[in-house]
């Protein structure tokens, strides 16, 4: 139906940046507060990382709108598994926007289980956790960020403490917040942050750059 096709389109879009071209979502329209915690093992592996994201007003509502179906207003149990499994699958591709990098390489992701889906407060809440694909040691230099590579939807850390590791190797790595300032990294990256970029890479290099990160020291 073309109700439904119309639904779709506008949560693709607003979750995934999935029909945006790069350059014209450069900037954001969805807002989301977030926190994660980095669960660890005695025995010094990364366990999972645990996400929990709270969307802005105006998007919640908009949420409602489309899937509402029997417009009380609420969304109840199936509304809200219908919302779970499309954010689940579109973000897919994306990698739930979360990136790992162990000691400067991207290390791969999975998510075990559907993005989870509550409306609380008027504000649509998310959480879900995502797996590395491999063995994940606590070696060396971990950054995790949690950011949308379209750069139309903005994962907001509040405050550091938003970010954080736990289990039994949570003081096993010195961990530090890193919040990157756009001007220092338009300006250091000016020559490349052309047209060209945009067609050739997207903008998931620049978001990247800009996004905030937790990185682990670990010995």
């Amino acid at each position: 139906m073309k109700i439904d096709r119309i639904r779709r389109l506008r949560v693709l879009a607003l979750l995934a940046g999935f029909l945006l071209p790069a350059a014209a979502s450069a900037h954001p329209h969805v807002f989301a507060e977030a926190r994660l915690e980095i669960e660890t093992s005695a025995d010094g592996h990364v366990i999972e990382l645990r996400n929990v994201w709270r969307f802005d007003e105006v998007f919640s509502s908009s949420v409602i709108l489309d899937f509402d179906e029997n417009s009380d207003l609420v969304l109840d149990p199936a509304e809200l598994a219908n919302i779970s499994e499309m954010v689940t699958q579109s973000l897919a591709e994306f990698d739930y926007y979360v990136s790992i990098t162990a000691n400067g390489k991207d290390i791969g992701i999975s998510l075990p289980q559907n993005i989870n889906v509550d409306y609380q407060d008027g504000q649509l809440l998310m959480f879900f956790a995502v797996v590395p694909d491999h063995q994940l040691v606590l070696d060396g230099k971990i950054a995790v960020g949690v950011f949308d590579p379209t750069m139309y939807a903005a994962i907001d850390f509040i405050n550091d403490e938003d970010m954080m590791v736990t289990g039994g190797s949570a003081t096993r790595c010195a961990n530090t917040v890193v919040r990157p300032d756009p001007d220092e990294i338009i300006a250091q990256n000016q020559a490349s942050l052309t047209e060209a970029f945009f067609e050739t890479t997207g903008s998931g290099d620049l978001s990247k750059l800009l996004a905030t990160r937790l990185e682990l020291e670990c010995l």
